[in-house]
């Protein structure tokens, strides 16, 4: 309806999406870097990694929605740290596959309790209904180009 939509703009809910994401992530960030010595960035690579193994650079950038020099940056920067090797793909000499090291691994291990910590933090703070409510709405967001 009109009235609903005119309240939907009234409350500039992208607005207020995206300063929540900005600041989480900003949090995310600080403690990921003190606690695992990663970015909120390297630590969704080392997720997709340790889940579905190697990947050649293009899946990665799909996957996190980057652009392909945004993942060249993120993954050599994960290579100086030694979390990943890049190898030439075996079919196509023009891709690189990416892999985790162990040190990956662990990192990636770590990085997991972060945020785990930081989940269990926020439904704390939102209360069950609350957080199963936002997680329904937010599944439908992101789920909703399917």
């Amino acid at each position: 309806s009109a009235m609903a939509r005119a309240r939907a703009v009234d409350r500039r809910l992208f607005l207020l999406l995206e300063i929540a994401a900005r600041r989480m992530n900003r949090d995310a960030d600080a403690r990921l870097k003190k606690t695992a010595g990663v970015t909120t960035a390297q630590t969704a690579v080392l997720f997709l990694l340790a889940r579905k193994g190697e990947r050649r650079m293009g899946d990665i950038g799909e996957t996190l929605s980057l652009n392909p020099p945004a993942v060249t940056g993120l993954v050599n920067r994960m290579e100086a740290l030694g979390l990943v090797v890049k190898t030439a793909s075996r079919t196509d000499k023009r891709s690189a596959v990416v892999s985790l090291t162990e040190k990956g691994r662990a990192v990636g291990d770590a990085a997991d309790h972060v945020l785990r910590d930081l989940n269990l933090e926020l439904e704390a703070w939102l209360g069950t209904d609350d957080a199963d409510r936002l997680h329904d709405i937010l599944t439908r967001l992101v789920t909703r180009d399917d």
